[in-house]
């Protein structure tokens, strides 16, 4: 296995992000603490997005994170990128590399940037979360395990994602090459209102929409959003991912 390596792709062609830039890190960023890390939860351990992470990560394709970012610190401003479709911010396991993650900052500034880490609140990590915010506005989202998990994460001042059953997103099926909705928009809204859609302390939960709606990152930037009013992304777990989210 190489040193961390990094990769960009300039225009996705995943449905689920649209066609905005994102970049994949190597999987030696992934933190121990990631319950669904090499236990067949993680959504990049699976499909065309894992024979891609791995080129990345055995140095088959990518480069170094300063190249990488060039093309995104040269996006106008207001421009949404993704950091991370797969891997996590700089730093081997469970460390934040500051230095590493000073340089996505500088590049993300006046963008509107989607990352998440699942890196833990250790209080080195957490100055260096704080140190990106406040000198760049780099926006980041905690990712939790659970709810119960996200009223834990969200006391460090940072906007938190979380997993839920699977249950609260539309139901699929596949046709063909092609996913489409098994059921209408109205049956699903009518079967998840009693759902709780809250935290146990009382925060509230938004339903990813790309999880019930025809829409894609590029279209919501839901996540980019600092001004999101405390409310918590869920993600509906879906595929290898339905049985490890039921155990945290």
């Amino acid at each position: 296995m190489t040193e961390t390596n990094y990769h960009i792709t300039l225009r996705s062609s995943n449905k689920k992000t649209g066609p905005i830039p994102v970049i994949t890190a190597s999987k030696q960023t992934c933190p121990d603490v990631c319950p669904l890390k090499g236990g067949g939860g993680c959504y990049a351990e699976s499909g065309p997005l894992a024979l891609h992470w791995g080129k990345v990560t055995e140095g088959e394709r990518g480069g170094t994170l300063a190249e990488v970012l060039a093309p995104i610190a040269a996006l106008p401003a207001g421009s949404l990128w993704r950091y991370g479709q797969a891997g996590d911010l700089p730093g081997q396991g469970n460390a934040i590399d500051p230095d590493g993650l000073a340089l996505i900052s500088a590049a993300g500034r006046d963008k509107r940037t989607i990352l998440y880490t699942h890196k833990p609140p250790t209080p080195a990590n957490l100055t260096a979360l704080r140190k990106a915010r406040d000198e760049d506005g780099l926006h980041v989202n905690l990712s939790s395990n659970s709810p119960a998990h996200a009223d834990q994460l969200v006391k460090h001042g940072f906007d938190v994602v979380t997993v839920v059953p699977s249950e609260y997103g539309r139901k699929a099926k596949s046709k063909g090459k092609r996913t489409v909705w098994a059921e209408t928009l109205s049956d699903y809204k009518r079967r998840t209102k009693s759902l709780d859609h809250r935290t146990p302390a009382g925060h509230q939960l938004a339903i990813c929409p790309a999880t019930y709606l025809d829409t894609s990152c590029a279209a919501c930037g839901l996540c980019a959003n600092a001004s999101r009013n405390g409310s918590i992304v869920a993600f509906p777990a879906h595929g290898t991912r339905k049985s490890a989210a039921g155990s945290h």
